[in-house]
């Protein structure tokens, strides 16, 4: 509840909703040849950050031994807030995580044909998470 506090006085203003300028990943190819050296480092820093938390998140998803509805339902809201961070802070991809949010997300009888059609996750993951969420 105290952190419910201390973000009470931004609530109102777009401070809490935008990355710092230095953060924001670059619009387009000729503005990051254009950075200065310390912010094209930030960028590739923040970049390298992504994909590391992305790939982690992929692995304990895969270490988990099933999913319910409720875990799935949860899961697929944080998975849907990162590739929200990931799109809109940093303009990075994230088939990977989109995949898997529709894989955790839709009902149990599509399953098996979303699994099948994921072109980003590999095919052996995607099924894991089809028999995680049946189990």
């Amino acid at each position: 509840m105290g952190m419910f506090l201390l973000l009470e006085p931004y609530a109102a203003g777009a401070a809490l909703c935008e990355l710092h300028a230095d953060l924001r990943a670059p619009a387009d190819e000729e503005e990051d040849a254009d950075l200065e050296p310390e912010r094209a480092n930030v960028v590739a820093w923040m970049g390298a950050v992504a994909t590391r938390t992305k790939s982690l998140l992929l692995a304990a998803v895969e270490a988990l031994p099933a999913l319910s509805a409720a875990g799935a339902k949860q899961l697929a809201a944080d998975v849907g807030y990162l590739s929200n961070i990931f799109a809109a802070g940093l303009s990075l991809p994230h088939a990977e995580l989109t995949e898997l949010e529709g894989l955790l997300t839709c009902d149990l009888a599509g399953l098996p044909a979303i699994a099948e059609s994921a072109v980003a996750l590999r095919p052996a993951f995607a099924a894991a998470v089809v028999t995680k969420r049946q189990s």
